[in-house]
């Protein structure tokens, strides 16, 4: 999904594909794709099997199709604008193309935590206009899906407890947005993909990275990166996408069973994620990599650098009205 063009292209053919009326559901296979391999540890997979129980409950077809057999996060959402593909789970960078506003579900510290950021997806209509204009490109946001724990700092070199550690450090960044943040951090950024990673990192391109526990423990990254600082600074997920024109093609019947899949999926998801959180660090530590909690001073450093960073990962207009949010959903 390199332009919106391509997608509307895919959105306009397949749109014209179904001017014949409503298809069946249960007359096709549903293929759900996940780029992670078929393990515990990883949401997406876990969600991915959730929806595809819940639709063969329903008497639907349903696969789930892991590893990225069906292609990289582009590629699955240009078969989805087309309506090759029904489901695919992806990095949320690919919403973040078309509405860069979706950032502000992660910005460091927006949140208090995923359970925070749960109740503002619920209760608040920030997602609803996303989602408007990822239809309009021919994509449906079915959900936003918790990984786990928030957002911390691995590394290979040594503990991290303030800023002041961070300087001289190299830090790999998921894409241009993310490297305003490290450098406010004070420390270095290189995009890298995570594909090339332990390339860099092996190559001394890079240090370590900005993910949650559950990054390292997945591509068994615990290795190599032996330090971990819990700096609960995003509240981390992926995006759950669907094929808009597949979506509103089905018949009523089945697009009720598609919707009470989706719902089963992200409930589980949410109580999944919730019971991650709680033992990943400890899992860590088995593993052999050192964990370091950061003092309320130091918390409050990252903070206020942090803040500084929202404006280069979300539209400045879009920040009074996630504190907004965050505000009404705070407990």
């Amino acid at each position: 999904m390199k332009t919106t063009s391509r997608l509307m292209l895919g959105a306009a053919f397949l749109a014209a594909s179904f001017a014949g009326g409503a298809s069946t559901a249960s007359a096709e296979e549903i293929r759900i794709a996940v780029g992670c391999p078929a393990v515990p540890v990883c949401a997406d997979w876990v969600f991915a099997e959730d929806l595809a129980a819940k639709l063969k409950e329903q008497g639907l077809e349903a696969s789930v199709h892991v590893g990225g057999a069906l292609g990289k996060d582009p590629e699955l959402v240009d078969q989805l604008a087309q309506g090759l593909l029904q489901f695919g789970v992806t990095n949320f960078v690919m919403i973040n193309e078309i509405d860069p506003r979706v950032q502000g579900f992660i910005a460091p510290y927006m949140f208090d935590d995923m359970a925070h950021m749960f109740r503002a997806l619920d209760e608040t209509d920030l997602l609803a206009s996303i989602d408007e204009n990822m239809r309009k490109q021919g994509v449906r946001i079915a959900a936003l899906t918790g990984l786990g724990g928030t957002v911390g700092i691995f590394n290979s070199r040594k503990t991290i407890n303030s800023l002041a550690d961070l300087e001289g450090m190299r830090i790999r960044a998921i894409d241009a947005t993310q490297t305003k943040l490290i450098e406010e951090w004070g420390a270095s950024s290189v995009v890298i993909d995570m594909p090339e990673f332990m390339t860099g990192l092996q190559q001394g391109m890079v240090d370590g990275y900005v993910n949650p526990p559950v990054v390292a423990l997945i591509f068994q990254h615990t290795d190599y990166l032996k330090f971990y600082t819990d700096a609960g600074s995003g509240t981390p997920f992926r995006s759950a996408l669907m094929s808009n024109d597949w979506y509103e093609g089905i018949s009523d019947e089945d697009r009720a069973k598609v919707d009470a899949a989706i719902d089963t999926a992200k409930q589980n998801n949410r109580a999944w994620t919730e019971a991650a959180a709680q033992k990943e660090l400890e899992q860590l530590r088995e593993r052999g990599v050192e964990v370091t909690a950061l003092t309320p001073e130091a918390r409050a450093e990252f903070v206020e650098r942090s803040k500084k960073a929202w404006p280069s990962l979300m539209p400045a207009e879009a920040i009074d009205a996630f504190l907004a949010a965050a505000e009404q959903t705070r407990r």
